[in-house]
């Protein structure tokens, strides 16, 4: 900023001017980079400041609406298989009598879509 100033306030001859703005043109673009104040440096370091502090809390927003929607998914497909190997369980067992462990640990580790397709089968199976 203060350079700004300096630069405000600094009247050069007509000559020197254009020979002071051709040597800072010069000078930028043999390094390849603008000059920046240290005033514009400090808002520059706060706008990343400020963007990554916003990033953040959007992510942890973002990380657990979908942590809450994923473990909901997960709960209810859980219950449903759950509820799917208890009623085919209850349904086997009036059936044929008591079940065998085994056969309740099949029932107990199997997806939903293959307890599905034992009910399916259910009422015409003889054993």
């Amino acid at each position: 900023m203060l350079f700004d100033v300096i630069n405000w306030m600094m009247a050069l001859p007509e000559p020197y001017e254009q020979r002071y703005w051709q040597s800072v043109v010069q000078w930028e673009e043999e390094r390849k980079m603008k000059w920046i104040s240290p005033l514009e440096q400090s808002f520059i370091e706060r706008g990343l400041q400020q963007g990554l502090q916003r990033g953040r809390e959007q992510g942890r927003e973002q990380g657990l609406e979908q942590g809450l929607e994923q473990g909901l998914e997960q709960g209810l497909e859980q219950g449903r298989k759950e509820g799917a190997a208890a009623l085919l369980e209850r349904l086997l067992t009036r059936r044929f009598g008591p079940l065998p462990q085994a056969v309740r640990q099949r029932l107990a580790k199997a997806e939903v879509e293959r307890i599905e397709a034992w009910c399916d089968a259910l009422p015409e199976a003889r054993s």
